[in-house]
């Protein structure tokens, strides 16, 4: 898993230049994500942000994760806290409350 991480980063700085730079909690990324207009929502005690997988791999360069399930990279202060699988994103904001992020 560390090797494919690191050849994500390596293929981030290297094709893209770099474009993000590191999130390194939850506040850096919501910031990221309004600088950039990714469409974005905060859901319980994550970041989701729904967009192609090109700005993804950028995402996921800098501490994201991409759930299939969700269809979401996802951001929780850089450690993967993972929502429970059998909940649908409409449970989990029921559940948990959550809010858009807008410029």
């Amino acid at each position: 898993m560390n090797v494919i991480r690191h050849f994500v980063k390596l293929h981030s700085v290297y094709k893209y230049n770099g474009m993000f730079p590191e999130a390194k909690n939850i506040q850096d990324a919501i910031n990221l994500v309004l600088s950039f207009r990714i469409k974005s929502e905060i859901i319980g005690n994550w970041l989701y942000c729904f967009t192609n997988p090109l700005i993804g791999y950028q995402l996921e360069a800098i501490g994201f994760w991409y759930s299939f399930k969700h269809h979401a990279y996802i951001f929780s202060d850089g450690q993967k806290e993972v929502p429970a699988d059998e909940e649908t994103l409409d449970e989990i904001r029921a559940r948990l409350g959550s809010q858009l992020i807008r410029n």
